[in-house]
């Protein structure tokens, strides 16, 4: 029994000094990138005829999103095959290679270790299949043209073919991808001019295609490498380096004026009313027929049918893009489905212009209601009243527009049952006012008054003021509100130095969207009644002078118009006025923008 306690006692011994290297061990992360230590070919091989690539790392590998990732230039039709073999990196290439062409595999993040993730960051692999390989290549940025945000995923490109019509009919030369900060390199380039573009390739097919976003430069690109000595950290030695440039290319990306219109959906969310929603504006507003069941049913009679057409109030808004139409006959309300003809403007393929026919579908699907829950809303029904609505309320701004909105389009208004009083002490004093629609079926309308800041208002509107299409009457209803007074606002004069005629000066809010814009004057651009709050500043040269920002055009050669940032914010207060001077030309372009506005690069699909 001894012996056997002996034993037993040095074997749990055993097992807990094992137990002690079993697990996870503390240290630092691995945060080191794989490193690659040979290939077949070598990096920089000449005369290569093979398609298949392979490269030795250091460890184990993985690859992330390769296919977003890995750039091939010149471009294949084919995309080559990746893969992680172990510690192989295996590229096998799909298509036929060019004679005496140099080519660069830029697989940007994607390759990683296995354990940890850690990329090996823009890891470029170059050959040529002739006796040289071209070693020159330009940098440069991506912007938006209109906030001056850098663009990501935008593919870049070169043309040998210096004819315009190269961009639209050839693929590019040579591609590179902007990265994250909009920033792009074309490596591996021959000596020579060329032209350089932009485009967000939809169609991934290297050349622009109609309506994909663009960006030009102006003049040629020539690439050049300067050689100049650089001193070791010790100050003992100099070596020779090498400048490649130009390095500081910017190109601004723009979409031409050129929306394509089409139809988009129908919908039928109420059982009387029917929505048709365009893409963009039409030059020209559609037309609809409702269709017999005949049309489009040839086994369904029109026995009992009744066209509708009269009794359809039809409704646009303000750009003509939706069109709503309002049902009041009973029959045509209780179908479940109604067919209609619509004939309306499209574009096609070529962004062009033309008329199209085609047959709408407006299908109600009724809820499932209780007998207590469908009664109830029977009663709702009977006893509906219109919904009025106003924008009146005590702290109403003095540039504001009084307003009032129905839920329903109206057909009647009687002015005489709305009343508009000045409230001084106990005192109503009548107000005169005019009254201005403010769409096409008078769904709102616009009381026009003079009112004075800081003084006290009510607006009443008499029960059966209003009537809509459904012959329903409004109750009566009372809204009281006050003006703000100048003292609540702060004014701001913003000087340009020096003045430039042609300037739009825009204030714009912390997302970077436009409050005021006014054109630039010689003693300044006045602001007025702005609201206490914090602003930016962003100008535009507006080149036609047509008051607005006017995007590029390729077929023009008409590069955007000139966008230019305040570098700072504005901190306006009440009843404060400032006024700033500013240098646009101070602070160059694409650094001006103060940070807080610049978006991360949208990734470009």
């Amino acid at each position: 029994m001894r012996k056997q306690l002996i034993i037993l006692i040095a074997v749990l011994a055993l097992i807990g000094c094992a137990n002690r290297g079993i697990g996870p061990q503390g240290g630092p992360q691995d945060t080191v990138p794989p490193i690659p230590l040979r290939s077949i070919p070598e990096n920089g091989a000449l005369e290569f005829k093979d398609r298949k690539i392979e490269v030795r790392f250091n460890e184990y590998l993985q690859l992330d999103n390769i296919s977003q990732n890995l750039i091939m230039s010149p471009p294949q039709q084919r995309t080559p095959e990746v893969k992680a073999r172990g510690k192989n990196l295996v590229v096998q290439l799909s298509d036929s290679l060019q004679e005496n062409t140099t080519y660069t595999l830029d697989f940007g993040n994607a390759v990683c270790d296995f354990t940890e993730k850690n990329p090996l960051p823009n890891y470029l692999f170059a050959f040529s299949t002739g006796p040289v390989i071209d070693t020159l290549e330009i940098r440069g940025r991506v912007y938006d043209a209109e906030t001056l945000n850098p663009v990501q995923g935008i593919t870049v490109g070169i043309q040998s073919n210096l004819d315009d019509s190269a961009f639209t009919t050839l693929p590019f030369d040579r591609i590179a991808r902007s990265d994250t900060v909009g920033a792009f390199r074309i490596s591996n380039m021959k000596e020579g001019a060329y032209r350089l573009y932009a485009v967000e390739d939809i169609s991934r097919d290297y050349r622009l295609t109609i309506g994909e976003p663009l960006a030009f430069a102006d003049s040629l690109v020539t690439p050049e490498v300067h050689p100049h000595l650089v001193t070791d950290s010790l100050g003992n030695d100099s070596i020779i380096g090498y400048d490649y440039g130009p390095a500081d290319l910017q190109l601004w990306l723009f979409t031409e004026t050129l929306p394509r219109l089409y139809l988009a959906r129908t919908q039928r969310d109420k059982e009387h009313m029917i929505q048709v929603f365009f893409s963009s504006s039409p030059d020209s507003l559609p037309t609809f027929r409702p269709m017999r069941p005949s049309e489009n049913d040839s086994t369904r009679t029109d026995e009992g049918w009744i066209d509708p057409t009269p009794y359809i109030y039809t409704s646009y808004s303000p750009h003509g893009d939706t069109v709503t139409m309002w049902l009041t006959d009973s029959i045509a309300i209780s179908q479940d489905t109604l067919y209609l003809e619509a004939r309306f403007r499209r574009t096609d393929s070529l962004f062009r212009l033309e008329w199209a026919t085609d047959t709408l579908r407006a299908f109600w699907r009724a809820p499932r209601l209780s007998a207590k829950a469908l009664k109830l809303q029977q009663k709702r029904n009977q006893n509906r009243r219109l919904e009025i609505n106003s924008n009146a309320r005590s702290s109403f701004e003095m540039y504001d527009t009084l307003r009032i909105t129905c839920s329903t389009p109206l057909t009647e208004i009687i002015p005489d049952s709305i009343h508009l009083f000045e409230q001084i002490d106990t005192i109503s004093k009548p107000v005169p006012f005019t009254i201005a629609p403010y769409d096409t079926m008078t769904q709102r309308i616009t009381l026009l008054a003079s009112l004075k800041a800081g003084k006290k208002y009510e607006l009443r509107i008499d029960s059966a003021a209003f009537h809509d299409v459904y012959h329903v009457p409004n109750n009566r209803l009372t809204y009281s509100l006050q003006l703000k007074t100048p003292e609540d606002y702060s004014t701001l004069r913003v000087r340009l130095n020096p003045y430039l005629p042609k300037a739009r000066i825009q204030v714009l809010n912390s997302s970077d969207k436009v409050v005021r814009e006014l054109p630039a004057a010689p003693d300044g651009a006045f602001f007025r009644y702005l609201k206490p709050d914090t602003y930016y500043l962003r100008l535009y040269i507006d080149e036609n002078e047509d008051g607005l920002w006017t995007t590029g055009s390729w077929e023009e050669h008409r590069q955007p118009e000139p966008v230019y940032y305040y570098p700072e914010k504005l901190q306006t207060k009440s009843n404060w006025d400032f006024e700033e001077e500013w240098d646009y030309m101070a602070v160059p372009q694409t650094e001006a923008k103060p940070k807080e506005l610049i978006k991360a690069a949208p990734k470009k699909r």
